[in-house]
């Protein structure tokens, strides 16, 4: 039986967001896996490296057993944080428009109308867009953050579609910031389930692909700490954290299509319903 094209310009309730979601992913698995690879998996996997590299730093250089030695090089290890989160936020960039890239495309042509062609030229100005939309989110956040921890909540969901609609819409920053606040606005706690649910799939994967590391790590933990009072990891452990960071780096696709389709819902909602045209009538 042939694949069913799915309609994103729809509403749906969150249960059909769900299930669209996985069906959608499920149907365009091969050329979406194809895409990634090409354009986006190098980076994820440089990404991963960067990671392994800066918790072998961070856990080489202090001494556990040492409160003082912790304090007195916090400065370097939140400057090695913040550059693993910049990087984090270019390679969620990069695959954030890639995706919706794909997604664009799909939406205007429908399925199996289109091929890579049509899809390369899109990906330098998304991507780019999606860049400069991180950036903005992620300063709003982390300024709601420091506030207090529930605006940043607030401003992260508010916001959470601020991705989507710059690629869609394509009238700036400043729209889509605008966009996705009224529009987010409409079903406030109906996005929040959807992020929340995105982000525990994403977790849930995470876990169970960590699971051979974190048996390793606490073991090794334990062992090394109580002989020499530092940590000394194997090098296989190091592979399985890049691994894990890779693959959970790849399944935010999820919550990203899951926002894609609550965009197209919330967009569907809110437009002016205009009433029906009457045909005049000469008297």
């Amino acid at each position: 039986m042939a694949d069913k094209e799915i309609q994103f310009r729809k509403k749906r309730e969150t249960g059909e967001i769900i299930n669209d979601t996985f069906e959608f992913l499920k149907q365009e698995y091969k050329p979406l896996s194809k895409l990634l690879a090409v354009y986006v998996l190098p980076f994820i996997v440089l990404y991963a490296y960067v990671q392994v590299l800066v918790q072998m730093k961070i856990t080489g250089s202090v001494d556990l057993s040492n409160p003082d030695d912790i304090i007195s090089k916090i400065g370097p290890i939140y400057f090695h944080l913040f550059l693993s989160m910049m990087f984090s936020l270019f390679v969620q960039s990069l695959l954030v428009g890639t995706f919706y890239s794909y997604v664009e495309v799909y939406v205007k042509k429908g399925k199996n109308n289109f091929g890579t062609d049509d899809i390369t030229p899109l990906l330098f100005s998304n991507c780019l867009m999606a860049l400069g939309a991180s950036l903005a989110v992620f300063v709003i956040f982390f300024a709601g953050f420091i506030l207090c921890f529930l605006p940043g909540i607030y401003f992260a969901n508010s916001f959470s579609l601020v991705f989507i609609i710059i690629v869609f819409e394509k009238k700036g920053l400043g729209n889509a910031l605008s966009r996705s606040w009224q529009l987010v606005r409409s079903q406030w706690w109906n996005t929040f389930l959807i992020n929340i649910l995105g982000i525990m799939v994403v977790m849930l994967i995470s876990f169970l692909i960590s699971i051979p590391s974190m048996i390793t790590g606490v073991s090794t933990s334990l062992l090394s700490l109580k002989e020499s009072g530092s940590l000394d990891y194997p090098g296989w452990y190091w592979v399985l954290i890049g691994v894990s960071t890779a693959i959970t780096t790849l399944f935010y696709i999820v919550l990203y299509t899951f926002l894609a389709f609550q965009y197209f819902n919330l967009d569907e909602r809110t437009k002016p319903v205009l009433p029906p045209v009457q045909d005049s009538v000469d008297s």
